[in-house]
């Protein structure tokens, strides 16, 4: 087995690293007060990244990305993981590949080149699995009138728009719909959950997007190389907390000497490297399969668990580490970590891991 990755690979990973240390670090603690960037900072860092030739890295070459492997894919969401500052490599949601040539003039070529993005509202606030979606888009005079709630993971920048899933006739359909639209509204019940609110929002039949009832298997085709992407991000965000933690018990002293002496925060840092080195090939080995064309959402699923679980665990024994008794919203890394990735949200991610890993132990049972 080979594990070296080709030298073109790791010069395009080291290009993506020194740009998220120098231009996307110094912006954590302004992101993180703000809860956004503003408008000329989100430009400025996806000029930096277009001028690495990275923009789209992750879109298929017939829509004019590069259409990276999936294993070179993860290298450089690894990178990204490295801040907490959300950033992407201009990437769009799989469902806007179905956009007809009026919805692509207006949604996917805005969204390739930056001017938008792309907010897909599909799970609600009371129910994680599609099944028990209760957002309805019924029939009225040949248009859709949407109804129900809907959580989103961004707060949306005024040109932003969203896919919203609902349960159409058909079944589960996706419709593209734009801020302001009559009959929805945002709402932030807590500061980590944030809601898409329809109330008989009326939408034209040019707004749905792809063929009714499909947007479940259109998701279904995309989703496992999500997951093992998103598993990636969470190995580069448990190394910086890693490496945050080491630094700390390096250089505070405590009772006469360092932290890092103490067998309890030796403990700690040797269980975080250990774990973000299993899951870092974890993540290879799903991206490897998925490259060969290999049946993958199981291992996919594995990779979402494992590595959410692993952060979670990170920010507990990270925040020790800096001394608290426990989680607290009072110390830095545990803050900045739950800023990008809100614990409701990688907690609902987690449930539906568990039941795509557990139907396939109990289906070889």
């Amino acid at each position: 087995m080979d594990f070296e990755f080709p030298s073109d690979v790791l010069m395009l990973r080291d290009m993506l690293r020194r740009f998220v240390q120098k231009d996307a670090r110094p912006l954590e603690m302004k992101y993180f007060s703000a809860g956004r960037l503003e408008p000329e900072e989100r430009a400025r860092l996806r000029q930096a990244i277009e001028q690495m030739g990275l923009w789209g890295a992750n879109v298929p070459e017939d829509l004019g990305g590069a259409g990276l492997d999936t294993v070179t894919a993860c290298l450089l969401e690894e990178e990204l993981g490295g801040t907490f500052v959300p950033l992407d490599l201009g990437d769009v949601p799989p469902l806007l590949y179905q956009c007809t040539p009026d919805q692509k003039s207006r949604y996917l070529e805005p969204a390739l080149s930056g001017e938008r993005r792309a907010i897909v509202a599909a799970r609600e606030p009371d129910a994680l699995r599609p099944e028990a979606w209760a957002t309805t888009a019924a029939p009225q005079d040949g248009a859709y009138a949407l109804h129900g709630r809907k959580r989103i993971a961004h707060s949306p920048a005024p040109e932003d728009f969203f896919i919203v899933l609902a349960r159409a006739p058909e079944g589960i359909s996706a419709f593209l719909l734009d801020q302001g639209t009559a009959g929805t509204r945002l709402e932030e019940p807590t500061p980590t959950q944030r809601l898409l609110v329809l109330e008989s929002c009326l939408l034209g039949p040019q707004s749905l997007l792809g063929q009714p009832g499909q947007a479940l298997t259109a998701l279904a085709e995309s989703g496992p190389k999500d997951w093992i992407r998103t598993g990636a991000r969470y190995v580069g965000m448990v190394e910086r907390l890693r490496t945050m933690a080491a630094e700390h018990a390096r250089d505070w002293m405590s009772l006469g000497g360092p932290l890092s002496l103490r067998p309890a925060v030796q403990r700690m840092l040797a269980e975080l490297s250990t774990e973000v080195e299993a899951a870092r090939w974890l993540v290879y080995h799903a991206a490897w399969m998925a490259d060969r064309g290999q049946p993958v959402r199981a291992e996919a699923a594995r990779v979402r668990l494992f590595t959410g679980e692993m952060l979670q665990r990170a920010i507990d024994r990270v925040t020790l580490i800096y001394g608290g008794p426990g989680p607290s919203p009072d110390v830095l890394p545990h803050r900045l970590a739950r800023s990008a990735v809100p614990a409701e949200t990688l907690e609902l991610a987690l449930d539906y891991a568990r039941a795509v890993v557990a139907a396939e132990a109990l289906q070889g049972a």
